[in-house]
């Protein structure tokens, strides 16, 4: 068995080494394809936490009017828990605390400080800034500041730009994945062409060493397994060539990356999912690499 298995292998590395160019054409595209799927594994964890960490980013801001005491803005505050289920946080702004706020923000900047002095009493209007679990119920939430019982009220319910930014991320990210997705059918059909070619060839150039195995008793597994060998070597190459890529690339540029990744940190998370990456990556090459082989070996050698 050791004997036919050794055999086995040495024959399948010859079909790969007398092959060399066809080869580099198939690990070529199957880099591809399995970088695009690597890609799509780690942004779809990556893409999770960026729209969950702009989601934190929003909220509604409730202005009332100047004459508004703070206990009738913490009776507007409890009347919004029993009216929503769905508010996760209120914080309560005084007139006070917005002015603070403001002359921190500015502080450096001499031009607004000097504005607010020259205006004398304080414009600032007090607030109650509302955080949802997410971000649909805010337009009920509004309807009922705006259009309830305590219209009177309310000076301003404003949305925070940051609505719109998730929605635009979240578009992108659809648009990103269902891009991979097309690109990535596109390389396996691709890859599955040129490995059913290259088979196809190899069995020509190999099909007096064929025709003698035959001759001499080979078994049909004896002459299959080498092909299959092919496939699965091509895959494997490429795996490891995705990774290394993959790995180098983050202990580059992993800081430059992280600051712009609200500090997700690639290399940890590359890291920590690594044989869980590797299992699907190995399925994947199976699936592309020796299955298209498989069929190209019962079409072309008979057997």
């Amino acid at each position: 068995m050791f004997t036919s298995l050794k055999r086995t292998i040495k024959f399948g590395w010859q079909i790969i080494s007398r092959n060399k160019g066809l080869g580099l054409q198939v690990v070529f595209i199957m880099v591809v394809a399995v970088f695009i799927l690597t890609s799509l594994f780690l942004f779809r964890d990556l893409s999770g936490l960026l729209i969950n960490e702009a989601k934190k980013k929003v909220d509604i801001s409730v202005y009332f009017k100047k004459d508004v005491g703070q206990e009738e803005i913490l009776r507007v505050e409890q009347e919004l828990y029993r009216f929503s289920g769905d508010i996760e946080g209120t914080q309560y702004i005084s007139k006070e605390e917005a002015r603070e706020i403001f002359i921190q923000r500015h502080k450096d900047d001499p031009l607004y400080l000097e504005a607010l002095e020259e205006v004398g009493e304080n414009p600032f209007l007090a607030s109650l800034n509302i955080e949802s679990g997410s971000p649909v119920f805010y337009a009920k939430i509004s309807e009922f500041l705006t259009q309830g019982p305590f219209k009177d009220l309310v000076q301003e319910v404003s949305y925070y730009e940051n609505e719109k930014v998730i929605n635009k991320l979240f578009n992108l990210i659809s648009g990103i994945e269902k891009a991979g997705l097309i690109i990535g059918l596109f390389l396996i059909i691709l890859v599955f062409l040129i490995n059913f070619n290259t088979i196809k060839l190899t069995t020509l150039s190999f099909k007096n060493e064929i025709s003698t195995m035959r001759l001499v008793g080979a078994s049909n597994r004896f002459i299959r397994t080498p092909f299959l060998i092919q496939g699965f070597f091509y895959g494997l190459v490429s795996i490891l060539i995705v990774d290394f890529i993959f790995f180098l690339s983050f202990i580059v540029w992993g800081k430059i990356l992280q600051s712009w990744l609200l500090n997700f940190n690639l290399l940890n998370y590359f890291k920590e999912s690594f044989f869980s990456l590797l299992f699907w990556q190995i399925i994947f090459i199976i699936i592309l690499g020796v299955f298209s082989s498989s069929i190209a070996v019962r079409k072309y050698l008979k057997v």
